[in-house]
């Protein structure tokens, strides 16, 4: 008894899942990110008395200059599919939320990293390959523990705030 079956070439699909460097190195940010989010929870409520607390503090220093390498690293990667576009918004929308000095700098980066959520989720995950819809999911949310930690919460400046916020909301400044 035999039995037939049709299948398709393996070199015909060879490359869908291929990782291109743009995503590799994409990876890798999300890697350094979940490493410097960590780093900068341990050190949030330490002692200065703690004889551990400047390994520490080298640590989380450490963790967020390969945060700032992978993003320059991005930044420069060549761009082979036009899917990949969405790894490079990702990016700019990280420098934003990262570089924010100020509160308006901050709730723009905020926005943005909010639209960029709400379009893809109207487009539907069909439009971008499934490895870089996970890949920018996995971005989100590190970029959104990010931007609640203390590090990277803007230093109120009065002039930010609407006109007599800063009666109403002493605590802000």
């Amino acid at each position: 008894m035999t039995c037939h079956l049709t299948t398709t070439s393996i070199w015909t699909t060879e490359d869908l899942h291929a990782p291109t460097i743009l995503s590799v190195l994409f990876s890798k940010l999300n890697g350094a990110l979940a490493v410097a989010i960590e780093a900068e929870r341990d050190i949030v409520d330490i002692s200065v008395w703690d004889p551990a607390v400047d390994a520490w503090l080298r640590e989380a220093e450490r963790a967020w200059d390969a945060v700032l390498d992978m993003r320059h690293a991005l930044l420069a990667a060549p761009l082979t599919h036009a899917e990949e576009k969405a790894l490079l918004s990702m990016v700019g929308i990280a420098d934003a939320v990262m570089s924010a000095e100020t509160i308006s700098a901050f709730g723009a980066a905020h926005d943005r990293l909010r639209a960029a959520t709400f379009f893809r989720q109207r487009l539907g995950r069909g439009h971008l390959p499934h490895r870089i819809s996970a890949l920018l999911d996995q971005c989100h949310a590190h970029l959104s523990a990010v931007a609640q930690l203390d590090l990277y919460q803007p230093v109120c400046d009065p002039e930010d705030l609407p006109y007599g916020l800063t009666e109403a909301w002493a605590e802000a400044c």
